[in-house]
């Protein structure tokens, strides 16, 4: 019982590496795709069959490092690959005191102003 249970622990951490290591091997099997055909001789139809079948093992190659390097990368690397919208005009200069500006058209009172308001009403208050 022990032992059917240690066995499928060992087989299940085999098959995590192996589907952890995806990408990795993806690299290998072009490079022994591409070392056939390098040094072995084969007929024109096997020759272009082969080259296609490299081509095609190279691009998911780079589909794998790619999808993989997105993922490693840190949030700032991965919201400038978005595309997303394109970045604001920087070159226009604005004003700060146009920045400053309350949008609402309320007049603001700063906080020292408020004080002394409200020390002015608690003085004539007094005096009454």
């Amino acid at each position: 019982m022990v032992m059917n249970k240690l066995i499928g622990f060992a087989f299940l951490v085999v098959v995590l590496l192996f589907v952890g290591c995806a990408s990795e091997r993806q690299g290998l099997v072009c490079e022994e795709i591409e070392y056939r055909l390098s040094t072995m001789t084969y007929s024109p139809d096997q020759r272009a069959y082969l080259e296609n079948e490299l081509n095609t093992c190279r691009e998911e190659e780079s589909k794998k490092k790619g999808e993989s390097s997105l993922s490693n990368g840190s949030i700032y690397e991965r919201y400038a690959n978005m595309g997303g919208s394109a970045p604001s005009d920087t070159s226009k200069e604005i004003p700060v005191s146009t920045l400053l500006q309350d949008s609402s058209e309320e007049r603001t009172m700063s906080i020292y102003d408020r004080y002394k308001s409200t020390e002015t009403d608690s003085s004539a208050g007094a005096d009454k």
